[in-house]
């Protein structure tokens, strides 16, 4: 008695299992029809961007160095552009361009920018491809990410160690460099004794 009931609940839910796998994948074979893949951008077109974002870009890479030096908070931008390539309404290629770097407040110390406010600032442009051309569709805006007082001492320590390292290895490459020289005046030396 206790098997039938067993196999009368295994079959109920082996015929729930098919049933509910099955309407998902005509449900979702037809919204694929219509789906439009997130496209990558050529490198012609990618180079053609970053010149436009570029020039752009200046401006408030500029305003930014001016925060920094009248001691104002600032966003430290990298100039490394991340791409965003979507389809627009009219099916035209729209692409959002990213520009982002940490937020330092320079009156308080921490690393050799000042101290990390625990924000992470995106400056956001976009654009639209048309006619061989791109359009600015919107004014850039800035995005915020804050990763709290924790995420602020996490970044203060993960940067002080980097400029840390970078200290290090630069010290390293004038001590090869100065032992390089060192040994070339030596041959040098020792070539025109050697000659005479």
């Amino acid at each position: 008695m206790k098997q039938h009931g067993i196999a009368n609940a295994a079959a109920v839910l082996a015929a729930a299992f098919l049933l509910s796998v099955a309407a998902p994948r005509s449900a979702h074979a037809l919204d694929l029809q219509h789906a439009r893949a997130q496209r990558d951008l050529t490198p012609a077109l990618r180079k053609s961007l970053t010149d436009q974002v570029s020039d752009e870009a200046g401006t408030y890479l500029d305003q930014e160095d001016q925060k920094r030096n009248s001691g104002k908070v600032f966003v430290d931008l990298q100039q490394k552009f991340e791409y965003l390539p979507n389809y627009g309404p009219r099916g035209q290629l729209v692409v959002s361009v990213k520009l982002g770097g940490v937020e330092y407040d320079p009156t308080k110390p921490g690393t050799s920018h000042g101290k990390p406010t625990g924000n992470l600032k995106y400056l956001v442009f976009s654009y639209s491809l048309e006619k061989g051309q791109w359009v600015e569709i919107e004014k850039p805006r800035w995005e915020t990410e804050s990763l709290g007082t924790k995420g602020a001492q996490q970044m203060t320590g993960n940067i002080a160690r980097g400029e840390k390292a970078k200290a290090a290895a630069e010290q390293a490459a004038k001590t090869r460099a100065a032992a390089a020289a060192a040994a070339a005046a030596a041959q040098k030396a020792a070539n025109a004794s050697g000659n005479q």
